[in-house]
C-alpha cells in the first residue's frame, strides 16, 4: 500500500464507531441519566428571572468531585431553560466560560461584549465595560446568566464583583445572574463570608454508584458504537473499574480509548485486554483536555518539572531546581524563557488545575525553615512528559 492508501484507509476504512464525538469530554448528550432531581432544582432556582415585573439576580453554586457531570448538568439545564424562555418571548441568554481559558473578570466581560454583543471594549476599564454591558442588557431587556466553570481559577473578589454587577440596575431589577462550578476542595478555599452571602443555593452533586455508571455507559455506548462491537461484559468491566472513583468521565474515556485501540488493530470487537490497556493510560483526576487549555509557558513549566521528576530516585523538586529544568525545556523547544516570578505563577496555576502538587516540608535536617516541594500525585511524570511533548509538537494558537 502507498502512503495515500494508508491515509485513505484511516479516513474511510472500517470503524466500530458510528458517532465518535459523542464520547468527547465536551459533548452534552440529549439526556442526562440519574440527574433528574438536580436538573429540576437548578432550573427552579432561576424561575424568578421570568417575572414580568423585573427580577432579582440569582447566584447558584454547583459543587462536586471531578468527572461526575457538573458541567453537563449546567449546560444541559440552562440551554433548555434559555430555549424555553425565549419560546415564550422572555429574553434569556446563557453563556458558559471555562476559567482555565478566561482567567479574570476582565477577560470574561470583554468576551461577553465582543463575541455576543459585538461591542469592542479594548482600552476601557472594567467599570466602563460593565456599564456598556448593563446598558445593552437594559435596552434589549435581556436576562444574562453566566456560568463560571473551574471558578477557582478566578479569585473571590472577581467573582464577587460579578455578583455586584447586578446592583447597577438598582434593587428592583437585575439582569446578570451566575452559576459557579467547582470541586469541593477548591470551593472551600474560594468561599469567604462576603461570597457565601450572595449564593442563593449550593447544589452538591454526588458521584455515581456502580449500577448508575453502568446505565450511563450503556446509554453512551449505544450512541457512539455499533452494537456488534461490544457486549454487556465489556461495559460491566468498565463499570467495575470506575466504581471506586464514582467518576463517569473516567469510564467514558476508557470506553473511548479502548474503542480507538480496537480500530487501530483493525478489529471489530472491544476485548478485555484493550479495556485494561486503556485503563493504564487514563487518569481520572486529570481531564483529557486540561493540558491543551494551558498557556505555552505553563506547559513548558510543567514539562521542566516533569522531566526533573522522571529522573531515577527523584520524588520531588524545588522551585529553584524546577526553574532550571524549565529553562532547559524552553531551550529544547526554542522558546523564550520567562523570569522566575512568572515560573512561580505557572506553578500555582498547575497546582490549581491538578497537573502537579505542592507540599511544604523542612529545608534540611538541623536547619530552620520550610520549603515548598513540587511533585505529581495523580499521573506518572514520564506520562506527563509524553503528553506535553505531544501537545508542543503540534501547531496550535499561541496561548501566551
Amino acid at each position: 500500500m502507498s502512503g495515500f492508501d494508508y491515509v485513505e484507509e484511516a479516513m474511510f476504512g472500517k470503524s466500530i464507531f458510528k458517532n465518535e464525538s459523542s464520547l468527547y469530554p465536551e459533548y452534552v448528550p440529549p439526556e442526562l441519566p440519574r440527574r433528574e432531581e438536580e436538573i429540576k432544582r437548578l432550573a427552579r432556582n432561576f424561575r424568578s428571572l421570568l417575572g414580568k415585573e423585573g427580577s432579582f439576580s440569582v447566584n447558584v453554586a454547583i459543587v462536586g468531585n471531578a468527572g461526575i457531570g457538573k458541567t453537563n448538568l449546567c449546560k444541559y439545564t440552562m440551554k433548555r431553560f434559555e430555549s424555553t424562555a425565549n419560546s415564550r418571548h422572555i429574553n434569556v441568554k446563557f453563556l458558559y466560560y471555562n476559567c482555565h481559558s478566561f482567567r479574570s473578570k476582565t477577560a470574561i466581560l470583554r468576551n461577553v461584549l465582543s463575541e455576543h454583543f459585538h461591542i469592542q471594549s479594548r482600552g476601557f476599564s472594567d467599570e466602563e465595560i460593565l456599564d456598556m454591558l448593563v446598558k445593552r442588557l437594559t435596552k434589549e431587556d435581556i436576562r444574562l446568566i453566566i456560568a463560571l466553570d473551574e471558578a477557582n481559577m478566578l479569585n473571590s473578589e472577581d467573582i464577587l464583583s460579578i455578583f455586584h454587577a447586578g446592583e447597577y440596575f438598582g434593587s428592583e431589577q437585575s439582569m446578570i445572574s451566575t452559576i459557579i462550578i467547582s470541586r469541593p476542595t477548591e470551593w472551600k478555599s474560594l468561599l469567604n463570608v462576603p461570597l457565601s452571602g450572595h449564593i442563593h443555593d449550593q447544589i452538591d452533586v454526588s458521584g455515581y454508584s456502580r449500577d448508575q455508571l453502568l446505565e450511563i455507559l450503556e446509554y453512551r455506548a449505544s450512541m457512539a458504537l455499533y452494537p456488534t462491537s461490544y457486549s454487556d461484559e465489556t461495559l460491566n468491566l468498565i463499570a467495575d473499574i470506575c466504581a471506586s472513583s464514582q467518576n463517569a468521565r473516567h469510564g467514558l474515556e476508557i470506553l473511548y480509548r479502548s474503542g480507538k485501540l480496537t480500530d487501530l488493530k483493525q478489529e471489530n470487537f472491544i476485548v478485555p485486554d484493550y479495556i485494561r490497556a486503556a485503563k493504564a493510560d487514563v487518569y481520572p483526576e486529570l481531564r483529557r483536555d486540561v493540558l491543551s487549555e494551558l498557556r505555552d509557558h505553563e506547559l513548558l513549566a510543567a514539562l521542566g518539572v516533569a522531566k526533573k521528576l522522571s529522573l531515577k530516585g527523584v520524588t520531588s523538586t524545588t522551585v529553584d531546581d524546577g526553574y532550571d529544568s524549565y529553562l532547559l525545556a524552553c531551550e529544547e523547544h526554542e522558546e523564550e524563557s520567562r523570569g522566575k516570578s512568572t515560573f512561580r505563577s505557572a506553578i500555582e496555576t498547575l497546582d490549581k488545575v491538578g497537573v502537579i502538587g505542592k507540599s511544604v516540608g523542612p529545608i534540611e535536617e538541623g536547619k530552620r525553615g520550610r520549603r515548598a516541594k513540587i511533585t505529581t500525585f495523580d499521573i506518572p511524570a514520564t506520562v506527563l512528559v509524553e503528553r506535553i511533548e505531544n501537545i508542543l509538537s503540534k501547531p496550535r494558537d499561541s496561548k501566551d
